[in-house]
């Protein structure tokens, strides 16, 4: 379904993703209601709706009954036929699930890291995926995506900045894909969290929102009309590295400093409970720590969200992060910001992510593909989309 700028096959790759989506949002759904909303033909929706049938991406769910002839056939999206692969790379592993059309994870699998050299993370990766696909030859496999920390171009494939990777300008879908043959994407764990909920959250389509994740590392998912939003040189959502200006000259991993990620994030609380002399890992004794973690975090987001003006703001916590001395303070100091606003202030909805979000999300944009047809020539795997942070 890649497409040729200007040709009958761009076309056609169009039409299937109009289909593909009304059948995505809808399911199971007849084909009449089909070409009612895409505006094609009844023939043109047989035709186009029998070539994803023989390909594996939709079937025919039990007949619909009508008031009049005879009982429609629905179609609903395939059900393990057609598979992605979603990872979630960390310093220590790849988490692999497999997800079908639907969204649903039908195969997990994790394996250890070496090292987190690039040619390391991509040989394990590649291992884990064929791992995680062995049990189900018989199904097509149509992507890897990869979730990874810090600062991803998308289009290039490129993790420009990754903090918990120690990675600089590592050209890795290049890399990752000379071991795969079978297309893969890049997104940072932000971004792949955020492709998730607007794939299979019918509510959120077409709203403006922020996701923020707090973790390890800090990012933030601006989504604009239901799109993920990636800003003119790719970085948009470049939230972890704001300065806070506070003059205290904490050393960021980025080679700045005083970045909110040397504070809020759970690499920055414990580079500062080190430096006081506290154990590796421990929370013990940094109360005024985690305040003021939460303080400069909360006061980010709503200074965040006052510049957009989304509809909703999502603050999504790992485990490791996912403290009630945190999460209530940031929520009552993102409040405080508003307090005093002249505009209603967005919704604000806490909730817990982790590994498993980081690559169903992953899998999730790589799924997202086949819903939207691409009008560009760019090469196997990439998107029209540029970057991710977070």
């Amino acid at each position: 379904m890649k497409p040729r700028a200007g040709s009958k096959a761009l076309i056609r790759e169009i039409n299937e993703a109009l289909v593909l989506d009304v059948v995505r949002v809808r399911r199971p759904v007849a084909r009449a209601r089909i070409a009612a909303e895409t505006g094609l033909s009844p023939a043109t929706v047989t035709g186009i709706t029998a070539r994803l049938l023989g390909a594996g991406l939709l079937t025919e769910a039990e007949a619909g009954r009508s008031t009049v002839g005879r009982p429609a056939r629905l179609l609903d999206l395939s059900g393990d036929g057609v598979l992605a692969a979603g990872v979630r790379l960390s310093s220590t592993e790849a988490y692999v699930v497999l997800v079908n059309m639907r969204g649903e994870v039908v195969a997990s699998h994790q394996e250890q890291l070496a090292s987190t050299r690039p040619e390391d993370a991509a040989e394990t990766i590649a291992r884990a995926v064929r791992s995680t696909t062995g049990s189900r030859a018989s199904a097509t496999l149509v992507g890897v995506g990869v979730a990874v920390s810090g600062v991803v171009d998308q289009q290039g494939g490129i993790v420009l900045h990754s903090g918990s990777m120690g990675w600089e300008n590592v050209a890795f879908r290049r890399r990752l894909a000379s071991l795969m043959d079978t297309p893969v994407v890049l997104d940072s764990y932000v971004n792949s969290v955020a492709s998730g909920l607007l794939l299979f959250d019918g509510g959120l389509g077409g709203r403006n929102l922020v996701i923020f994740s707090v973790g390890e590392s800090l990012g933030a998912s601006v989504v604009v009309n239901g799109n993920i939003h990636r800003g003119f040189n790719g970085t948009a959502g470049g939230f972890a590295h704001s300065s806070v200006g506070t003059g205290s000259a904490r050393p960021c991993h980025c080679g700045a400093e005083d970045c909110l990620e040397t504070w809020s994030s759970r690499w920055g609380i414990d580079r500062e409970l080190e430096r006081r002399g506290a154990a590796p890992g421990s929370l013990a004794g940094g109360d005024d720590v985690i305040e003021s973690a939460a303080d400069r975090l909360g006061a980010a987001a709503a200074n965040a969200a006052k510049m957009f003006g989304p509809e909703g703001v999502v603050m999504a916590f790992t485990p490791e992060m996912n403290i009630p001395a945190l999460t209530a303070r940031t929520e009552q100091v993102f409040r405080g910001h508003y307090a005093h606003n002249a505009t209603p202030h967005p919704t604000l909805e806490l909730t817990a992510t982790g590994p498993f979000d980081h690559a169903s999300g992953a899998a999730h944009t790589v799924l997202a593909q086949l819903f939207t047809a691409s009008t560009s020539d760019a090469a196997p795997g990439d998107s029209p989309s540029t970057a991710g942070v977070g």
